[in-house]
């Protein structure tokens, strides 16, 4: 038996599996995908994901192969592009080489990292204690361990299996792309394309790499059928308005399907298990804050391990306390991003916050810190800067 399993090796699962090895406990990380492993999600690292990993202490490693951000540059339909620079340093880091960091860190530290696939929790009496995993060949092996930590994203097993999921209501999207080549040099802006419904995103990897998704209403995926890219540049074009395309653009790699892009969980918590990441609960991919909940979540997740590890009368405390911190800041930071995305949507109301945002630098400066980790997301939902936005 160890003192914790978790499941899946992606940001979160790698930074809570390193810090409580640091710490001193034993920790086992179960990922079923063969590492590197190519995955063009998550490629943004906003400025408080910067600061994350400075604070777990791999940045230096991640930024030697990164490409550094100034800003982003938002295109509402039917209005001028505004560029909101950030405050402090901001990254764009291809996931095979920052998953491959983490996930290393962590086995430097005293993981024991195992491949396989989780199909099922294991309880002692009610409570979590472990999980079942199956190999490739078949053959399956039980991990018990006093804490179990699902970082395995979307779509969950662990969240599912404790029974902590809920129904989303919302219309699923799908986001499709991958890396290309022929976009030129974006500036170190991230170019974001919006309207009805749907937006077109450019990430600069480097001066001629971008990482390029079209996101989508699950109708628009399945009306394209058999002709994804042709369905994937039409909208493009469309939310472009002329100024960017598809054309003279070359695909490096594979093309990339991403969805359901929805998850939500009653609580990020049960008797013997925490979840973190995206498993935790997923924001709209638009506002580029996964990766920085990600770590964030993942580093007060292991806080609260700890302190049960410590002292086991404070395990219900911490946990409790990681749970209402996660689940008021995650539900703001949802009211942040339907805001943002209601006044970029509706064509009067983004002409008007456009000008509005070119008019005032601290105005864009408060809400893209709000967005970007380094202040709450509380003080971009005020009636002040939400008024002056709109009136």
């Amino acid at each position: 038996m160890v003192d914790a399993v978790v499941v899946g090796g992606g940001p979160a699962g790698s930074t809570c599996a390193l810090l409580l090895a640091r710490a001193g406990l034993g920790v086992t990380l179960v990922e079923r995908a063969i590492f590197p492993r190519r995955k063009v999600c998550g490629e943004y690292l906003n400025t408080g994901a910067v600061r994350a990993l400075d604070r777990i202490g791999v940045l230096d490693a991640v930024r030697a192969q990164a490409f550094p951000l100034r800003g982003v540059r938002l295109v509402p339909p039917a209005a001028p592009a505004v560029e909101l620079p950030f405050s402090d340093g901001a990254l764009a880091c291809e996931r095979e080489t920052l998953d491959a960091i983490l996930l290393r860190t962590a086995a430097y530290a005293g993981v024991t990292v195992v491949r396989g696939r989780v199909e099922d929790l294991l309880r002692d009496r009610g409570r979590v204690n472990g999980v079942w995993v199956r190999n490739d060949d078949g053959s399956a092996y039980e991990i018990r361990a006093r804490w179990t930590i699902g970082a395995d994203g979307c779509g969950s097993i662990v969240a599912r299996q404790a029974g902590l999921t809920q129904r989303s209501w919302k219309l699923p999207r799908f986001a499709v792309g991958g890396h290309y080549g022929g976009f030129g040099d974006l500036g170190g802006f991230v170019e974001m394309y919006v309207g009805r419904g749907a937006y077109f995103a450019l990430n600069p990897l480097g001066r001629d790499v971008t990482n390029v998704m079209v996101v989508v209403p699950k109708t628009s995926l399945a009306q394209w059928s058999g002709a994804v890219d042709t369905g994937v540049a039409g909208k493009a074009a469309a939310l472009g308005g002329g100024h960017r395309s598809f054309a003279g653009a070359q695909r490096i790699g594979t093309r990339a399907a991403i969805g359901p892009l929805a998850h939500r969980v009653r609580a990020p918590i049960g008797d013997g298990v925490a979840l973190i990441g995206d498993a935790a609960g997923f924001l709209n991919p638009f506002t580029g804050q996964g990766v920085f909940l990600a770590l964030t979540s993942a580093y007060n997740a292991a806080t609260a391990i700890l302190a049960g590890a410590g002292d086991r009368t404070r395990e219900a405390s911490a946990f409790a306390k990681y749970a209402a911190e996660h689940s008021s800041d995650l539900a703001a930071r949802k009211r942040l991003s339907a805001a943002v995305g209601w006044l970029i949507d509706v064509p009067p109301l983004a002409q008007r916050a456009a000008a509005k945002l070119a008019r005032s630098p601290q105005l864009g400066r408060t809400l893209i810190d709000a967005l970007a980790g380094i202040r709450p997301p509380q003080t971009a939902l005020t009636r002040d800067v939400i008024g002056k936005l709109v009136l």
